[in-house]
């Protein structure tokens, strides 16, 4: 059914306040045939933890939130599960954990859907989505048809996919992820996975040890969504070049750096701490006092203000160490 003038304060974990001109609901696959009547421009939106609303929207917000897991295929040493865009991330994280089936336990309590999943290749402590995604399920707007994309079709990235970019008039069904009946091989730790691990005595960790300390770590440094207005990491971790990374480094000594493939990737909430705005507040807005990198509501504040403050933090940012933040978050 569309909903018209309808409220968006409680479907984004900001807690905008926006308006939607027309607003749709998909649970069901039947829903889909629903959506060539729909008014454009057309916005799909999941758990709406991944969307900055700056202003009331034109066109049609379509809420997916078809559900359901099941398993595709299985032999002994591994399972294909297909999850329904609307299945909550994290959960369903929990669920693969208590079948047996390993791989996203580094992935744990990450906001969102699960349809969110491939379109951002969501990532966290080294590990992405990509390394677990065997196919998309879509649905094609144009042809009102259901096609599906192999990993090697989807263009992952970090952050980033064909979905995010080339095939925006598709809505994103279910994905199939391949998963371990063994336990995942790391070959590192990030340093506050490690140290939780090390402290409560784990040297050999099992995928729930993993699983556990994931979800204490970013407890510790992230906001309850429920809370406290906020969407995650709002920028991504700027990629660089080898040589940008070492002037930086030679300059400052303490900077975190990352192998990336052959670049290096640094820490975006790193920076932006080096500048001061790590819990300096203005108008309900700021970056989180536990994580520089979480950009929250404190309460009541608009779109325009939360993206107004992002834009002053990449200006600082860009203006003291030469790099252009990107925002990890979709700004409409």
């Amino acid at each position: 059914m569309i909903e018209h003038n309808f409220n968006l304060v409680n479907v984004n974990t900001f807690g905008i306040a926006a308006q939607a001109a027309h607003y749709y609901r998909i649970d069901a696959l039947d829903d889909l045939a629903g959506l060539s009547d729909l008014k454009a421009p057309l916005f799909y939106l999941g758990g709406g933890s991944n969307v900055l609303f700056t202003e009331d929207y034109s066109g049609t917000v379509v809420h997916n939130c078809m559900r359901g897991i099941e398993i595709i295929e299985e032999n002994d040493a591994s399972v294909l599960v297909k999850a329904y865009a609307g299945e909550p991330w994290h959960p369903f994280v929990a669920h693969t954990l208590s079948q047996g089936w390993h791989g996203l336990e580094c992935l744990a309590y990450i906001p969102g859907q699960v349809g969110a999943t491939p379109v951002q290749n969501i990532g966290a402590y080294g590990i992405e989505a990509c390394q677990f995604i065997e196919r998309v399920h879509v649905y094609n707007l144009n042809t009102q048809c259901f096609e599906a994309y192999g990993n090697d079709e989807c263009a992952f990235a970090y952050r980033d996919s064909i979905f995010k970019s080339a095939l925006k008039d598709r809505l994103i069904v279910s994905v199939d992820f391949r998963l371990s009946k063994s336990p995942h091989v790391y070959e590192r730790f990030y340093p506050a996975l490690q140290a939780h691990l090390h402290a409560h005595g784990i040297d050999e960790p099992a995928s729930l040890d993993i699983f556990n300390a994931v979800i204490a770590v970013r407890r510790s440094k992230l906001p309850e969504v429920s809370e406290l207005g906020s969407a995650g990491s709002f920028f991504k971790n700027p990629v660089v070049d080898l040589a940008k990374a070492e002037a930086l480094k030679a300059q400052y000594p303490d900077l975190v750096v990352y192998p990336y493939g052959e670049q290096c990737k640094l820490s975006a909430g790193q920076l932006i701490d080096r500048l001061g705005f790590k819990g300096q507040y203005a108008n309900n807005v700021g970056m989180y006092e536990k994580q520089a990198l979480i950009l929250v509501n404190l309460g009541g504040a608009t779109g325009q203000a939360l993206y107004a403050h992002s834009v002053k933090v990449m200006q600082a940012v860009e203006a003291a160490f030469g790099i252009c933040l990107e925002p990890e978050v979709i700004i409409l």
